[in-house]
């Protein structure tokens, strides 16, 4: 069956919307109202950052901790750093394709032959720029899962054990992809040294065939998932953005921008545009690091979950430009 809602652990971008302004106005307090009223949890915030510290200009919920699907992958990059400042990494190290860490779209990493070699600079580049799902598993191994879950809150999520034990995204389709929903009620009722049992014992040796998704057309427990909330995401952000000023770590600012979210931030405007994006079925965020032109650094980030409808995507872009128009003018 063709899917009509699909999940999609991607960096692709959505066909912008043409959802007028709320009562023909355009301020805040408009387009914050339209934001909450797109899903039944939402969570945004646009937010200046000032000596690594997130001011906020505009908010909804920016404290709920939602299902954020690849936004994740911010937090294995931040480990990476992390490893790479402490010398147990570098940017040049040469890591083999293993077949055990292939995963599913998105991404082409999941075709290359086992032992072809890249550096982790290459397979961090392709988690971030095409969201690529099988280069985030191989960082999340050669890193160290437990790793990746201390980092949260050096990054400054809020409730990290939300992420505990961090699905590697294998793990995660492994899961959601099963013949009924028992083994997601199970993991998700057992304790965290039980779900780590469950994951290397069970699930690790499922086959996780790299093609399509298989039959998803809705929502499907969007229960199971890596959650933040809008100013956890802004935090771990800003935390990046003050690393990447370290020189041993300014391949962050490249990484980072190496995909920008599509024009909705112009490049005369905004000359840095970072953009991290994650979706399955009922879950969307859209997430941006900006240079403004005057110097000044912001990051936007919104989220939706609805657990029974898909998220309407063209009217989330649509507003997004509605906040980048009154970002640009923020003083």
């Amino acid at each position: 069956m063709l899917l009509a809602s699909i999940l999609v652990l991607a960096g692709s971008i959505a066909s912008v919307g043409t959802t007028p302004a709320a009562a023909g106005r355009d301020d805040w307090s408009a387009v914050t109202e339209s934001i909450a009223g797109l899903a039944p949890e939402t969570t945004f915030l646009a937010a200046e950052i000032v000596d690594g510290a997130c001011h906020p200009v505009a908010a909804v919920a920016a404290d709920r901790e939602i299902g954020i699907a690849s936004t994740f992958k911010l937090y294995v990059l931040g480990e990476l750093a992390r490893q790479v400042a402490t010398g147990r990494a570098t940017w040049q190290e040469q890591l083999p394709v293993d077949d055990r860490w292939k995963s599913k779209p998105s991404g082409e990493m999941r075709y290359e032959a086992p032992g072809t070699r890249h550096t982790l600079r290459y397979y961090a580049e392709r988690m971030i720029a095409d969201s690529d799902n099988t280069a985030t598993d191989h960082l999340i191994a050669r890193l160290g899962r437990e790793n990746v879950e201390a980092i949260q809150p050096f990054l400054g999520h809020g409730a990290p054990e939300l992420n505990v034990p961090l699905l590697m995204t294998r793990e995660f389709f492994a899961l959601k992809t099963a013949a009924d929903e028992q083994p997601i009620d199970r993991y998700l009722g057992s304790p965290d040294d039980e779900q780590r049992r469950i994951l290397e014992t069970e699930i690790a040796p499922s086959v996780v065939s790299p093609e399509g998704w298989g039959d998803w057309s809705g929502p499907e427990r969007i229960d199971l998932e890596w959650f933040a909330s809008a100013d956890d995401v802004c935090r771990a952000l800003a935390r990046l953005d003050q690393l990447s000023d370290r020189p041993e770590l300014r391949p962050l600012t490249q990484i980072l921008s190496l995909n920008r979210g599509g024009t909705v931030f112009d490049r005369a405007t905004w000359p840095y545009a970072g953009f991290k994006m994650g979706s399955e079925a009922g879950v969307y965020n859209l997430t941006w690091l900006l240079g403004r032109e005057d110097g000044r650094r912001f990051v936007v980030t919104a989220g939706f979950n609805d657990p029974v409808n898909g998220i309407d995507q063209g009217s989330v872009w649509n507003l997004i430009e509605r906040v980048e128009t009154l970002l640009a003018t923020t003083r």
